[in-house]
């Protein structure tokens, strides 16, 4: 028994040292790279907003109605290159209860590991028609820079450029500090852009801006991001935009007509779930990064340890008092009852250097007696 829970603990800890050595070098990097299949849904939801619906009928304004943007990531795995992933992201925006209002389609390659566009595999872009959201869309080549879907694993306190699509550009993501996100501790990133003009329209209807005449004007983007991000996935747990999207006229007489303008942020049960899923493979990461490198090798040294003192350790048989067993060492035999009372007398054998054992069987029990008081007289 003994020997088999040594062997036993020399396998374990050959296996926790292994798994030690291999943790950090090994195992992490194989963990840090995002799925080539990915399929996921976040829901984003802004009250009391503003927007314009365009249709074949003309240009409505907005005003007071609640937004819902659903983005839909899928993962193509037959485009992806190397160490890259390409991940298609269709984004639908709709009045709650009514109408849809914008539709895009867009292909995104990026490492796998830091997030960063890499432009590898085809990246397009393409706006559908709200009216004919079945129809598929023109796709129109695009370069892609900075991060776009997510951060980088292991995802340090400090600035990152990321990608905004209004802009046609990365914009910097400003770290400003850390918080708690439904019980996981996340980074929170803020980006402000504008406002700044993206593109301009000509003959737009009069009757948005009260006037009878078409009306030329800029579009103007106007938008604080904030993402909190858990950092040893690289995952936006929850984003939030302040919007400020509106067209101003050439004629600054004329009145601002809000295009988006409001708050809109993921919904309480994309956040839960972001948490619930990132917020444990986060720390799984972190042990693999941080921590199990030094577990698995004092764990495996200790083990190892056990198991050879376990298997390799002799045992020694108990004697019985005075020296003896059930017989003499040197094979006499079994002791009989007149040496056993010499044992218990404290008689010791060795130091008997004349004793004649031959002769023993021979001698009278007088004869013993006055053996024993001579030596023990002697010896005092």
């Amino acid at each position: 028994m003994r020997r088999t829970l040594g062997i036993v603990s020399l396998i374990l800890g050959a296996f926790a040292l292994l798994l030690g050595l291999l943790a950090k070098p090994v195992i992490y990097p194989s963990l840090t790279k995002v799925a080539l299949d990915q399929d996921s849904t976040s829901i984003s939801r802004g009250e009391n907003m503003q927007a314009l619906k365009v249709s074949a009928e003309g240009v409505e304004k907005l005003d007071g109605v609640t937004l819902l943007s659903t983005r839909r990531v899928v993962g193509i795995p037959g485009l992806a290159e190397g160490n890259n992933a390409f991940w298609q992201t269709t984004v639908r925006s709709e009045v709650e209860d009514g109408p849809l209002l914008t539709l895009s389609d867009e292909g995104v390659s990026f490492d796998r590991t830091t997030a960063l566009a890499t432009n590898c595999c085809g990246d397009y872009i393409a706006v559908g028609d709200a009216e004919a959201p079945e129809e598929e869309a023109e796709r129109e080549a695009i370069q892609h820079d900075g991060l776009f879907f997510k951060f980088p694993f292991d995802t340090q306190q400090e600035d990152y450029p990321y990608w905004d699509g209004s802009l046609g550009r990365a914009v910097t993501a400003e770290f400003q500090g850390e918080e708690t996100i439904e019980g996981v501790s996340a980074y929170k990133f803020v980006m402000m852009m504008g406002p700044e003009e993206v593109s301009e329209s000509q003959g737009l209807p009069g009757a948005l801006f009260g006037t009878d005449e078409p009306v030329e004007a800029a579009r103007i983007y106007e938008n604080t991001r904030t993402v909190w991000v858990e950092p040893n996935t690289g995952v936006i747990l929850k984003g939030l935009e302040e919007q400020n999207v509106h067209f101003a006229p050439r004629d600054t007489s004329l009145p601002t007509v809000p295009i988006t303008v409001g708050t809109i942020g993921y919904t309480d049960e994309t956040v839960a779930a972001n948490a619930d899923e990132f917020g444990s493979s986060g720390s799984m990461l972190a042990l693999i990064r941080d921590r199990l490198t030094w577990i698995g090798l004092v764990a495996g040294l200790a083990l190892l340890a056990l198991g050879a003192f376990l298997t390799l350790g002799g045992s020694r048989s108990p004697r019985a008092a005075g020296g003896y067993e059930d017989g003499y060492e040197d094979g006499y035999g079994e002791v009989d009852d007149d040496e056993a009372g010499y044992s218990e007398a404290g008689y010791d054998r060795e130091d008997d250097s004349g004793y004649d054992t031959a002769a023993h069987d021979g001698e009278g029990d007088s004869e013993l007696l006055t053996r024993r008081m001579h030596r023990e007289r002697d010896s005092r």
